[in-house]
């Protein structure tokens, strides 16, 4: 397990890279939509992210018709090299912290070419009003669900996928 730390700090920024540019985007869709669809950002060598979003053949979707089409240009993107190194999802997700009841959160999953896999979530909920309150950020190490580099070593076994990182 060090040596998953050990690479969990070394890549520590490029988590916060895409995880800030993540969280962001989902926030303001939140405030300004009340909800938001999946979407992704990658992330290249040089350390630059940039968005990225599937659009359905339907205009009237839902997070279960985009999530396997954006899982799938993202290993196409990963696929043809070009210097992508991480790769981001974000989507709304109910959890369930220890102690806690369950809760709305936004989650990013990040993978990155290494082989770290790493869930962060961030509880939210609504006002009695208007707007939105958001929790702590909690991360753990989780297992791939894009696997854009399927030769990378990842999380297989449920006990690594449990384990908290930050």
């Amino acid at each position: 397990m060090q040596d998953v730390k050990a690479i969990y700090a070394e890549l520590k920024p490029e988590i916060e890279i895409l995880a800030t540019v993540l969280f962001d985007v989902s926030k303001r869709c939140l405030r300004d939509l009340d909800g938001f669809l999946p979407h992704a950002a990658i992330l290249n060598a040089l350390g630059k992210p940039a968005i990225v979003a599937f659009k359905p053949e339907n205009e009237l979707t839902n997070a279960a018709e985009v999530l396997p089409g954006l899982h799938g240009m993202l290993r196409a993107l990963a696929a043809k090299g070009k210097g992508l190194v991480a790769i981001g999802i974000a989507e709304n997700v109910n959890i369930t912290l220890p102690g806690q009841p369950a809760t709305d959160a936004m989650k990013v999953l990040f993978e990155h070419r290494r082989g770290l896999t790493v869930a962060l979530y961030v509880p939210f909920r609504k006002k009695l009003l208007r707007g939105y309150v958001f929790g702590d950020m909690v991360s753990m190490l989780a297992t791939p669900e894009v696997n854009a580099w399927p030769t990378s070593p990842s999380a297989s076994s449920d006990e690594y996928s449990r384990t908290p990182v930050n």
